[in-house]
């Protein structure tokens, strides 16, 4: 493992000192922007307050006081960690109004005993239905505080509320406990002890200030996970005998004890504030709601470079990430105790990593996160083992397909009949090729997957040209009954596929179809639209295809739609193939 945290570039300059160049550079940039408010403005990206209690609960009279200096410290302790690392922040936008914090109340349909840890999805189903008007889960970030919790016979506190936290830039819940004695005003309480009993502990026995870092602690634990934040143990000795990583294994446990004497205190990782630094809610610029970007990983390789492990990566974008973390465990171990790396990329399509070596012999999960500067962050997980001669394997059929692997595998799959149509459709992806400007085009006809697009969206995943989705090996190819096609557009329902035509084109050809495998016997509903108008409609099923065949000359604005009707988009495999444009 390595034993220092200075990693020296090539150029002379230190790893550490580009990613706080990085961090700087944002923070510059949203300044520029007037994205970030002043102390005396009020953001426009808020984390929405629901507090949660039972039918046969009351609140306290000073419940709202107490819950004030909580989230003032959450907030606080997130400002203060994002600064040690040089970014500006005011700490965690929490909805206020007039009178200070906003709570949106909801009490709950049963008595607190008939909620369990596993009530979560039940919970969350009664509180969206309440605050409908209110609060929108798709496209707000949620916390819920709840009461559930009570004092035994025997003077322990029983925790028995679910205990979450997921999320990304554009939406996200967490769900947390609340307690008479959570307050950070007892984190100094060395002295009156306690006992509690929740999902990970039983009669567990602490002082008030000990409780208080465990929960406390779990609020700002789980926020993490509301922001988008993985598991992270940090990167090898990025943390002394005297701090531990937030989002690591226990680290949600030592939340500032050093203010009750204890001998750690939790801290951000390095690579978690280099993903905190563009994330909405702290840049306060608008959320990436609608569209996703373009992403291929096209190349995915391990090098021993004298002592050192390179992590190489290429791939396809339509908007170059700042940084890539990657997080490596042994797959026997915990993601809490995953290590993280960080590179700041530099060019347009590739980044390398410097990582720890792996032990020999054993698979480790290598999660690879792509951070954008407007907060989305494109994931891809590979499998690998390093044999004690130094070799690299990566395991086959495990995460995200990567069109250099998927060449290895088909081209060593002597039983695959379309083994050459699939072959000459990754030696084109694995080029770097940008999409064409329509504007620019010269030609009587043009391949429409082949040109920019002005926006796109699709139910699942991301948009993606000319192959079906990177999610796993099995579903990488556009493919209908049994034919492979090379060209056309993922278009998981619902989707949407916007460009500019400025009427210089006469007609449009395009095969809609369902890929292979979907379970949809409804159909899905193709509609190509002109300058907003319906120019074709039609539903299409499983193991059925429908050639449109158009007419758009006078079409400035071209849109390909897919809807699912049916309420949900399982299964809702829909596919554009061979769409082609000509004069």
């Amino acid at each position: 493992m390595e034993t220092s945290i200075v990693k020296i570039k090539k150029n002379g300059t230190p790893i550490f000192l580009q990613q706080m160049l990085i961090i700087l550079l944002l923070t510059f940039n949203q300044l520029a922007h007037g994205a970030i408010p002043g102390s005396n403005s009020t953001p426009f990206q808020t984390v929405k307050i629901v507090y949660f209690y039972p039918a046969d609960s009351k609140l306290s009279s000073t419940w709202k006081n107490r819950l004030a200096r909580v989230l003032k410290d959450i907030s606080s302790y997130y400002k203060n960690e994002l600064k040690s690392f040089g970014f500006h922040s005011d700490g965690i936008p929490f909805e206020t109004d007039n009178t200070g914090f906003r709570y949106h109340l909801v009490q709950g349909s049963k008595p607190s005993n008939d909620y369990t840890i596993n009530s979560g999805s039940e919970i969350e189903k009664e509180i969206f239905e309440k605050l409908a008007s209110v609060i929108n889960p798709n496209t707000e970030h949620v916390l819920v505080i709840t009461s559930l919790s009570h004092k035994n016979e025997n003077g322990t506190y029983i925790f028995h509320s679910p205990y979450y936290g997921r999320g990304s830039a554009s939406s996200g819940l967490c769900m947390v406990a609340d307690c008479e004695l959570l307050d950070p005003a007892l984190l100094t309480d060395a002295t009156n002890k306690m006992t509690f009993t929740e999902m990970f502990a039983t009669n567990k026995e602490c002082t008030v200030g000990e409780f208080n870092s465990w929960y406390l602690g779990g609020i700002a634990h789980e926020m993490g996970h509301l922001f988008g934040l993985p598991h992270d143990n940090g990167f090898p000795n990025e943390f002394n005998p005297k701090t531990i990583s937030l989002m690591g294994e226990h680290g949600s446990r030592h939340y500032k004890e050093e203010k009750w004497g204890g001998l750690q205190s939790s801290k951000f990782s390095r690579a978690s504030v280099f993903q905190l630094s563009s994330h909405p809610l702290f840049t306060q610029r608008p959320k990436p709601l609608l569209s996703k970007n373009e992403f291929l990983l096209q190349s995915f390789k391990l090098s021993q470079v004298e002592n050192t492990t390179k992590l190489s990566l290429h791939y396809r974008t339509d908007k170059v990430p700042y940084g890539v973390v990657a997080l490596i465990r042994p797959y026997h171990v915990s993601e809490y105790l995953s290590n993280s790396f960080t590179s700041v990329v530099n060019q347009r399509n590739s980044a390398e990593i410097d990582i720890a070596s792996l032990e020999t012999n054993i698979p480790h999960e290598i999660r690879m996160l792509f951070l954008f500067d407007n907060g989305s962050v494109k994931e891809c997980r590979k499998m690998v083992s390093q044999s004690e001669e130094g070799h690299f394997l990566t395991v086959n059929n495990f995460g995200q397909a990567t069109v250099n692997d998927l060449i290895r595998v088909i081209e060593n799959d002597s039983l695959d009949n379309q083994k050459q149509a699939k072959l000459d459709v990754l030696n084109r992806l694995s080029l770097d090729c940008e999409p064409i400007d329509l504007k620019t085009v010269t030609t009587d006809s043009i391949c429409l997957s082949d040109a920019a697009w002005e926006e796109a969206s699709v139910g699942w995943e991301n948009p993606a040209r000319n192959y079906y989705t990177a999610e796993s090996n099995k579903l990488f190819f556009l493919e209908n009954m049994g034919k492979i096609y090379d060209k056309g557009l993922y278009a998981h329902a619902p989707s949407r596929y916007t460009y500019k035509l400025e009427k210089k084109w006469r007609k449009l050809k395009i095969i809609g179809a369902l890929r292979d495998g979907a379970q949809k016997p409804e159909g899905i509903q193709f509609i190509i639209r002109g300058n907003g108008k319906t120019l074709s409609s039609h539903y299409i099923k499983p193991n059925e295809k429908h050639l449109f065949t158009i007419d758009i000359e006078d079409v400035d604005k071209l849109e390909l739609v897919t809807l699912d009707e049916t309420g949900n988009n399982f299964n809702a495999w829909s596919i554009w193939c061979t769409p082609f444009l000509t004069r």
